[in-house]
């Protein structure tokens, strides 16, 4: 074997050698590059399902809200028509007609609001009412968008 041959089947060697090398290190990144896709994939993933259930409760609490809304704008009108009134408990000594000398009345006292006051007091009441519901919708969101799911 001449001295070329030599050199240049140790050429070839070392070639060789160092393709295997980079083959490996080629094999090593692409390992490395498809577990990052395959944990990007996974927080996709879990951003969708966050944002579908996020929606969804969107769409819960929005029904509940308008719900109320209607009730407390229905119960207004009522009062405001004079078709329901509020009445409260009284302390007051009620002068009753119908009781006869003998009887005893056990029903409690009662006094009718002025139905100006009734509204003023159902509207702080749906205030309240709206609030809870705003609170509850904001739990909602951080109980699902922010704590670890099970």
């Amino acid at each position: 074997m001449g001295a070329i041959t030599r050199y240049l089947i140790a050429g070839l060697v070392v070639a060789l050698i160092l393709a295997g090398w980079r083959l490996d290190h080629v094999s090593t990144r692409l390992s490395t590059a498809t577990e990052r896709v395959s944990t990007l994939e996974a927080a996709a993933e879990s951003r969708r399902n966050t944002q579908k259930i996020l929606r969804q409760l969107d769409t819960e609490n929005t029904k509940v809200l308008t719900n109320a809304q209607a009730s407390n704008k229905a119960l207004l009108a009522r009062l405001g028509s004079g078709g329901q009134r509020l009445s409260v408990p009284a302390r007051c000594p009620v002068v009753r007609a119908s009781t006869s000398p003998g009887s005893v009345d056990d029903a409690e006292a009662r006094t009718e609001l002025d139905p100006a006051h009734g509204q003023r007091i159902v509207a702080i009441t749906n205030d309240g009412d709206e609030a809870i519901i705003a609170l509850n919708a904001l739990i909602d969101h951080v109980n699902a968008s922010c704590l670890p799911r099970k």
